[in-house]
């Protein structure tokens, strides 16, 4: 009977390693009804546990090293419920293995695979404060994968103290993003249970990619967020995080000071105030709209001392200069005339201050022009011209070998988005006082300015083009270059 059964076996291990070759391997999958058997598993009543707790997903190798022990993986494809999961697949274990995931309690979709063959697909539950076993039963012939859940607080807590057997939440979860809208971006890091936000996490909050602020003992409501609200730059507030027209923002009337002194209450757009006062640290006070936490607009400057002004520009502040209304305890109502900011005693000196400003203006431009239409003063001009020179922009070079005449050389960069570019051209050249015939040596050439490869090259017409040298100032086509 026994060599029956040996015989028996044998004949079936024949047939399974003639038809091994025509075996393939699959990429892993998300489970879903299929030829693969679905197993089921055992799932013990929930614990009495603390919902915020994690669980762990336990995957184990049988110890017997008889028939297919090595190359077994466990995929773990999706959550059923819980936002942020990371996809992982195991690293290919052998006979009396193991590797642990810490997750949230949810069900999770898994497969089982041995050498990239499929060995089990389905679903499992993981409950807090629980280690859910898939073990891999491999024999000779049969291979089979068992599930279980562990309700002992003892093997849960045994199982979370093996750092190098177990990946923990910090890396099976992502942050989950909460919102991203008006240049805030809200990321919750916390417990979950079956798709639901459960005890206190941490929101951390970046405003145009840099970290602005961080709620620590964070509780997800329906109305907004509580907790302990710590800002980047140690501004505080006394409001809350609400949540209106599903936004999470400051509340309304909510008053924000920053270290220097500042202080705001009315309303925000999330965290930018909007419309409301604004004290500064002197004293002086803007009751109006603001714009990168500057007065914006029409609105009205009180100062600390006494008085008001309406502006019709903030942003003027508190270099303002015109007539404006004006008015406080001691100040008449009435028009009040400033010039730079400061006030002064009648119309007829802003009148004057202005038409000075405008003569200051218009002898500027005359200089400009005049130096803009100034022949060179340098003896010879551009036959002088001679070195390496570099545009206002800092983005071209030009190179001329000697004065007169000579070997030059053009190099310019250009962006585009997170790239950069490359352009150079060689020439000869021949120059008079005021211009410079440039010969172009063949087509110039574009590349990639990090790894040097060209990207295209360009032919350029020889011709004449006009030039001023003084010396420093090279005036070279049109365009400014300086040593």
């Amino acid at each position: 009977m026994i060599a029956g059964n040996w015989g028996a076996k044998a004949l079936l291990m024949g047939l399974c390693l003639a038809l091994q070759a025509g075996c393939q391997t699959i990429d892993p999958v998300t489970p879903t009804t299929s030829s693969v058997q679905q197993k089921t598993f055992v799932s013990a009543a929930k614990p009495v546990a603390n919902m915020s707790e994690t669980g762990v997903i336990s995957f184990e190798l049988n110890t017997s090293g008889v028939g297919g022990y090595y190359g077994w993986q466990l995929q773990i494809a999706r959550a059923a419920n819980n936002a942020g999961f990371t996809p992982l697949i195991s690293n290919q274990l052998s006979s009396g293995q193991m590797q642990r995931f810490e997750v949230w309690p949810d069900q999770y979709a898994i497969n089982v695979f041995r050498l990239g063959n499929l060995q089990y697909s389905g679903w499992i539950d993981v409950h807090p404060a629980q280690v859910t076993v898939v073990y891999a039963d491999f024999g000779l012939l049969f291979d089979d994968v068992k599930i279980n859940n562990i309700a002992t607080l003892g093997i849960y807590q045994q199982s979370k103290n093996i750092p190098v057997l177990l990946t923990p939440v910090s890396s099976t979860y992502s942050p989950e993003i909460l919102q991203d809208a008006d240049g805030y971006r809200f990321e919750y890091r916390g417990p979950q249970y079956y798709g639901k936000h459960v005890g206190t996490g941490t929101v951390t909050i970046s405003h145009a990619a840099n970290e602005f602020a961080t709620i620590r003992n964070a509780t997800l409501e329906d109305t907004g967020i509580s907790g302990t609200l710590q800002f980047a730059d140690n501004r505080t507030t006394d409001g809350t995080i609400v949540r209106l027209n599903g936004v999470y923002q400051l509340a309304p009337k909510t008053r924000t000071i920053w270290p220097d002194g500042r202080e705001f209450t009315g309303s925000y757009t999330v965290f930018t105030p909007g419309n409301g006062l604004l004290r500064m640290a002197d004293g002086t006070s803007w009751q109006g709209a603001l714009r990168n936490e500057r007065p914006f607009g029409a609105g009205r400057i009180v100062f600390a001392t006494d008085g008001w002004i309406d502006l019709p520009s903030g942003e003027d502040f508190p270099y303002q200069t015109g007539t404006f209304s004006c008015g406080g305890e001691t100040v008449p109502t009435g028009e009040c005339y400033y010039h730079a900011g400061k006030k002064l005693a009648s119309a007829k000196e802003l009148a004057a201050l202005i038409e000075q400003d405008r003569q200051i203006a218009l002898a500027a431009a005359a200089q400009a022009a005049a130096e803009e239409t100034r022949q060179p003063t340098a003896e010879g001009g551009c036959r002088q011209a001679s070195g390496t020179f570099r545009d206002t922009t800092g983005n071209s070079t030009l190179t001329l070998s000697a004065p007169g005449q000579g070997r030059g050389n053009f190099v310019s960069y250009t962006f585009g988005g997170a790239e950069k570019y490359r352009f150079e051209i060689d020439f000869s050249y021949t120059t008079t006082p005021d211009s410079i015939a440039v010969t172009y040596d063949g087509a110039g050439t574009y590349s990639n300015a990090a790894t040097g490869q060209i990207l295209q090259q360009t032919s350029i017409p020889s011709g004449t083009v006009s030039c001023r040298f003084n010396n420093d100032l090279l005036v070279f086509d049109g365009v400014e270059y300086r040593k």
